[in-house]
């Protein structure tokens, strides 16, 4: 093996490596499974990584020049655009990342950060008026006492597809909104018409305390959210289920 395919399988181990702990961490904190589904965002995931090994690759054969005075500077430049590239793509998946599951008359909804509406922030409780930055955090959702803003609030849903669960003014803790959850979960069986029999109840067995389930509408594809009704309406898992 010649000194610069060495040396550029070197480079790109390394920085599969950096990638590998990035994902890892993208993965763990900002979107636990199955909320890269939810969102779509593996594919995005996915064209970053092709992206950062191509890079790695052609910088690697372009820089390598044994006897070049100036090899290691090279190195450092193209290490450098690489970590700016790498972290460019880190910023744009955590802009986009989930950031409050919401809890809306009969369903969950994944609410990404781009999805909030702002606009009166600061009559949101301030436990709600900034988002995690780690991963999405449970809430209920809870119509205005107003009526006329209840009633702004239905318009610009119905018009604009605003969905009230995107107001972090109209939060509520999700422990206040237990007996609800309750009351509008449905039985498992029902899982069983949308899903392979086989794939529900390999999961459930995984999750023998879970006893209803509700969807949680997503931007790509819907999950299901198991809970503990015997237990405040306790949320259990999110899993990879089709609710609907």
């Amino acid at each position: 093996m010649s000194d610069k395919l060495k040396f550029s399988v070197m480079y790109l181990a390394i920085a599969t490596m950096v990638l590998l702990v990035v994902v890892t961490v993208i993965y763990s904190l900002w979107y636990p499974f199955p909320l890269l589904l939810a969102t779509g965002t593996q594919k995005l995931l996915q064209t970053i990584a092709l992206v950062n090994i191509g890079l790695a690759v052609g910088l690697a054969l372009m820089i390598f020049r044994k006897t070049k005075a100036d090899f290691i500077k090279d190195m450092v430049i193209s290490a450098l655009v690489q970590l700016i590239f790498l972290m460019i793509s880190i910023y744009g998946v955590y802009q986009i990342r989930p950031v409050w599951i919401a809890y809306n008359v009969d369903r969950f909804e994944l609410i990404l950060h781009t999805d909030l509406v702002n606009t009166k922030i600061n009559d949101a409780d301030n436990r709600f008026k900034k988002p995690s930055y780690l991963s999405p955090q449970y809430v209920g959702v809870e119509l205005s006492a107003d009526n006329e803003e209840r009633n702004s609030n239905m318009f610009d849903e119905v018009l604009h597809g605003i969905s009230i669960a995107q107001r972090p003014e109209r939060y509520v803790p999700i422990q206040q909104v237990s007996k609800k959850v309750i009351d509008r979960s449905k039985d498992l069986s029902l899982l069983n018409k949308y899903n392979n029999e086989s794939d529900v109840k390999f999961i459930l067995d995984k999750h023998p305390q879970a006893d209803r389930f509700l969807p949680l509408q997503a931007k790509v594809v819907d999950m299901t959210v198991l809970i503990n009704s015997r237990n405040k309406g306790e949320v259990i898992s999110i899993v990879d289920l089709r609710p609907w």
